[in-house]
């Protein structure tokens, strides 16, 4: 009997995972890697699905849902404490020569590395490698590093937690916090693809986590980054609009639901960026009651780039949260299905990928977006274009 755990991965790769730490103090670069394996069967390896949560990120939620984390922990078991991810934890990697296309995400406020479990593995089973950033800017609900080798040695860990920032508060200082968060959030973009470059070219092995692993040597020669993307959600989209106006080394963007209020006064960034391609995904009900943030959407959508929202859809359904506690938000609106919604962002991607970087994405699931026509409309808001649906 499987555990419970999130769906399935629907692509012909079963996907493998593992977490990676490279260096030390907070320049230091942490993230979760994802990848295709040659394994054939995901569900008789399901005794290596890891958990989806570390107790360790109690905390930080608890904070940020203003609750106990007793209580918090509480109704996890109640949800499904063990809950699991159907990733290969520490699976070879895909054998072969074929390089793999690469993606980092950024993820959003009050989120960290695996809360985009399902989307990061949905995109592995298509033959991508994923590099999802924890960030170190106090926007993870929790995260670590280790501030020299002697802390590390002797197991000493750095905890950074959430910063909450109220959004009532001086709107200069608000501002300030998230600029100086973006900045720090675009560097370690840039260091995420630092390192998988060197990773690449069999520089770097090694992993603070695991020192034993050996799947970062048989990435050596196997990673696609001369098409390197980038992908966040939420504030993460902001991130990847500031990491790509620094750093030209990534030829596409994604960006997801992106809350751009730390953008409000760019006025040069929209024509730095105006030739890079980009994917502009939105859920319906977040940019409509988002005031303002579809003003500065605008300045950054270019002529060339692709844009879609999913109506009657909800911010949450880029990450895993539907599948775990249900739909929050916009509880008083008609809402689309959960995991649909979820399923229709992570297959417009897919199909935004597979248009951009060709046949090594794996992708062939265009039945399912056509069947789904009627819950996508081609612009970044319901109010942009009367037409309700749109053939794809």
């Amino acid at each position: 009997m499987l555990p419970k755990h999130l769906p399935l991965p629907e692509g012909p790769f079963v996907p493998g995972c593992f977490d990676v730490m490279s260096g030390y103090g907070e320049e230091s670069t942490y993230l979760r890697l994802w990848y295709p394996t040659s394994l054939t069967d995901v569900k008789k390896h399901a005794s290596q699905w890891p958990r989806w949560m570390d107790n360790a990120y109690l905390q930080g939620f608890s904070a940020i849902l203003g609750i106990w984390p007793i209580f918090l922990r509480t109704a996890l078991r109640w949800i499904g404490d063990d809950l699991r991810i159907p990733g290969v934890w520490n699976a070879d990697v895909r054998e072969g020569t074929q390089q793999f296309p690469t993606v980092v995400l950024s993820h959003g406020l009050s989120a960290c590395r695996f809360l985009y479990s399902s989307l990061c593995m949905q995109l592995a089973s298509h033959g991508i490698v994923v590099a999802a950033v924890e960030h170190k800017d106090e926007s993870a609900a929790s995260t670590f590093f280790y501030e020299n080798e002697s802390k590390y040695l002797s197991g000493k860990k750095s905890t950074i937690l959430f910063r909450t920032v109220s959004a009532t508060s001086d709107t200069g200082h608000q501002l300030l916090v998230r600029r100086r968060q973006l900045d720090i959030r675009a560097n370690e973009c840039s260091r995420a693809l630092d390192f998988l470059i060197g990773v690449n070219e069999g520089r770097y092995c090694e992993n603070l986590l695991d020192p034993e692993t050996k799947i970062l040597e048989q990435l050596k020669g196997r990673l696609d980054l001369e098409t390197a993307s980038l992908m966040g959600h939420s504030f993460g989209g902001a991130t990847t609009l500031v990491t790509a106006a620094k750093d030209d080394r990534f030829k596409q963007l994604i960006v997801l639901d992106s809350w751009l209020f730390g953008l409000k006064n760019e006025e040069n960034m929209p024509k730095v960026l105006a030739k890079v391609p980009k994917l502009f995904l939105n859920a319906d009900y977040f940019q409509l009651d988002l005031k303002g943030n579809l003003d500065i959407m605008r300045k950054f959508v270019s002529p060339t780039d692709s844009k879609f929202t999913v109506k009657k859809s909800t911010h949450e359904q880029f990450c895993d949260s539907p599948n775990i506690i249900g739909l929050r938000l916009n509880r008083d609106k008609p809402r689309i299905d959960g995991n649909l919604g979820l399923r229709i962002n992570t297959h417009i991607v897919l199909r935004y990928l597979k248009e951009r970087l060709g046949d090594s994405v794996k992708w062939d699931n265009g039945n399912f977006l056509q069947e789904n026509a009627d819950h996508i409309i081609s612009d970044i808001s319901v109010q942009e274009t009367p037409q309700l649906s749109t053939k794809l």
